[in-house]
C-alpha cells in the first residue's frame, strides 16, 4: 500500500490509499469518493458497492469487471458495462483500478483526472474543465486515449511499427539512445500503456513500454534487430505514424531465396503438406476472453500465431504460411475457413486462450480441440464461448441458419475425410506439451466450433491456456511464454508434416 495524494479543481486536497498489481495503479474506493464528494455505500454480505454520480449509481463488484450503471430516479438499470480490469478487494477494502474506471465516471459525472508519473498525486477536473480534455466524447464501452495499440509487421529490409493514433500528434520524435532499444516521444498525448505492452510480434520487437512523462507519451522499443537507421512519418489516409527501423539487408540472398520458392511451388505435387493457415482467434471489436489483470486472448492469439508463422517461414522451406488475420481486425468464423480453403490449405489451426467464469481461479492447462458435437460440460462451455462471436457479425442468423443441431451431424461428417489426420495432429501436439512443458496439457477433446466447419482440410482449435489463472495470464502475456507456446506448435507441425507424407505413401 502507498498513499495517493487527490488534487480537486478548487479546495483542499485529501490522501487515499493506493495500491499496484499488474502495472496498473488502485485507488480506495471509499477514500476516493469522500475526496471527489461522491455519495458511497457497501454491501459487505454481496461484495458490492454503489457510488452516486450525477443523477446515476455506478454499481461495483469485488473481483468482477461488470459495472452496473443505474438511474435511481427511475429505478433501472440504464447500461451493463465491461471494465478491462476489474475491482480488487484488498485489506478489507475495494479498490478501483484508475486508467479503467476514468471514462465511467467522465461520461456519467463529467469528473476527469490526471495521474502522476509515480502514481502518487491524482489531479482532478470536474464540470467544464473536465469535458474539455479529450476533443470528442469517449465511444461507449472504451477507453480513450490518443495513442491506442501498435502493428509491428516484419518486412525484409526492417520492421514497420505503425503507431495508431485517434488525432493527429504534432512534432512526435525517435531516438535510438543505445543498440536494442528506440524510444519514441508523442508530445502531449496519453496512451494506454496496458494495451501497448500487450503488442503481439513474431519475435524481433521484444519487449514494449509506454508510460506518461512530463505531459507526454513515451513509447519505448527493445529489440533485438540491428537497426541501422529509423524514419519517422504520417500515414496520408489516417492520422497513423509509422516508424520505419531500417535492418541490413541481405538483397541478394533474398531475391534468390525468393526464385527458389516458385522453382520448388512450380514443382510441388499437389498433395504436398505445403500451405499451413494460423487462425488467430478473435480480434476487432471482439477482445475474447479477459484476463485478471486485462490482458485480451485477442493480442495474445496473435503474438503466438505470428511467432508460429516466423517459425514455419524459416525452418520449412517451400512451405506457405496463411494468416487469418495479422493485425488487429474482427474476421467474421465463416470468412476464417474460406480464406483457409482459397489459398489450399493443408492444415488449419485456430489459436485461443481459456478462461474460467469466475476470476481468478486455479484452473490451467493446454488443451486441443476437434470438430465434434461437445461430450462433456466443458467442451459445450467452449463451443458456446467460442461460437458466441457469432452474435457480433451482420446478418449472423442467414449466415449461419445451416448450422441447426441436426444438420451439424451431416457436417461432421463430411469433416470425416480429414479427421484421421486431425486427430494425429492433435495427438501430436498434446504429447508435445506433455513432455517438454512448461505448460501442463488436458488432452484432446471434442467441441462443435464453427470456426472449424469450413475449412476444408485438417485442423483443430487450440486453447493454450486459461487467462483465468493469474500465473498462466503472466506466462500468456509474455514474449517469452508466447515464444514457448509458438516452439511447441512447431514442433509438432515437423513431426505431424512427416507422418503425413508417409501415409499418403501407404
Amino acid at each position: 500500500l502507498f498513499s495517493i495524494r487527490v488534487v480537486p479543481s478548487m479546495g483542499a486536497s485529501a490522501q487515499a490509499h493506493g495500491l499496484r498489481h499488474g502495472g496498473i495503479t488502485y485507488i480506495n474506493a471509499k477514500e476516493f469518493t469522500a475526496a471527489v464528494g461522491l455519495s458511497y455505500s457497501e454491501n459487505s454480505r454481496k461484495r458490492k458497492i454503489s457510488i452516486g454520480v450525477r443523477g446515476h449509481r455506478l454499481k461495483f463488484s469485488a473481483d468482477n469487471a461488470f459495472v452496473v450503471v443505474t438511474d435511481p430516479a427511475e429505478r433501472e438499470v440504464v447500461q451493463l458495462r465491461q471494465i478491462p480490469v476489474e475491482v480488487r478487494y484488498d485489506f478489507s477494502a475495494y479498490y478501483l483500478p484508475l486508467p479503467a474506471v476514468r471514462p465511467l465516471f467522465r461520461e456519467y459525472g463529467s469528473l476527469d483526472w490526471t495521474l502522476s508519473a509515480d502514481g502518487k498525486t491524482l489531479r482532478l477536473q470536474t464540470g467544464a474543465a473536465a469535458t474539455t480534455t479529450t476533443t470528442r466524447p469517449p465511444p461507449t464501452g472504451k477507453r480513450t486515449y490518443d495513442i491506442t495499440h501498435l502493428t509491428i509487421e516484419e518486412r525484409k529490409n526492417g520492421i514497420l511499427v505503425r503507431i495508431h493514433c485517434r488525432d493527429r500528434i504534432a512534432n512526435a520524435s525517435v531516438a535510438t539512445p543505445v543498440p536494442g532499444k528506440v524510444v519514441i516521444t508523442l508530445p502531449k498525448a496519453t496512451v494506454d500503456a496496458n494495451e501497448l505492452a500487450q503488442t503481439p510480434s513474431a519475435g524481433e520487437i521484444k519487449l514494449v513500454r509506454a508510460e506518461q512523462r512530463n505531459g507526454n507519451a513515451v513509447i519505448t522499443l527493445v529489440t533485438d534487430a540491428k537497426v541501422k537507421s529509423s524514419g519517422l512519418s504520417r500515414d496520408i489516409r489516417s492520422n497513423d505514424l509509422l516508424l520505419a527501423l531500417y535492418t541490413p539487408a541481405e538483397v541478394q540472398k533474398i531475391y534468390a531465396e525468393e526464385q527458389q520458392q516458385k522453382e520448388n511451388a512450380a514443382d510441388r505435387a499437389r498433395w504436398k503438406l505445403d500451405c499451413i493457415v494460423i487462425d488467430p482467434g478473435h480480434g476487432g471489436k471482439d477482445p475474447g476472453a479477459i484476463g485478471v489483470t486485462g490482458v485480451k486472448e485477442k493480442n495474445v492469439a496473435l503474438g503466438i500465431a505470428l511467432k508460429l508463422g516466423k517459425l514455419i517461414k524459416k525452418n520449412m522451406p517451400g512451405v506457405r504460411v496463411v494468416y487469418t488475420r495479422k493485425d488487429d481486425r474482427f474476421i467474421e468464423l465463416d470468412k476464417r475457413g474460406q480464406i483457409a480453403n482459397k489459398n489450399l490449405g493443408k492444415l488449419f489451426i485456430s489459436i485461443h486462450c481459456n478462461t474460467m467464469p469466475k476470476k481468478p481461479s486455479p484452473v490451467r492447462g493446454f488443451e486441443s480441440y476437434l470438430l465434434r458435437p461437445g461430450r462433456t460440460d466443458e467442451a459445450i462451455r467452449i463451443a458456446e464461448f467460442e461460437n458466441s462471436v457469432i452474435k457480433l457479425e451482420k446478418d449472423y442468423q442467414k449466415r449461419y441458419a445451416k448450422l441447426t443441431a441436426e444438420n451439424f451431424i451431416l457436417v461432421n461428417m463430411a469433416q470425416s475425410a480429414y479427421m484421421h489426420f486431425s486427430e494425429q495432429f492433435a495427438e501430436l501436439l498434446h504429447m508435445e506439451i506433455k513432455e517438454n512443458g512448461p505448460l501442463t496439457s488436458r488432452g484432446v477433446k471434442q467441441a462443435g466450433l464453427y470456426v472449424l466447419v469450413g475449412a476444408s482440410m485438417p485442423g483443430i482449435l487450440i486453447e493454450t491456456g486459461f487467462l483465468s489463472n493469474p500465473d498462466e495470464e503472466k506466462f500468456l502475456a509474455s514474449t517469452r511464454g508466447q515464444q514457448e507456446i509458438a516452439n511447441r506448435l512447431f514442433a509438432a507441425i515437423r513431426k505431424y508434416a512427416k507422418d503425413y507424407k508417409n501415409d499418403l505413401k501407404k
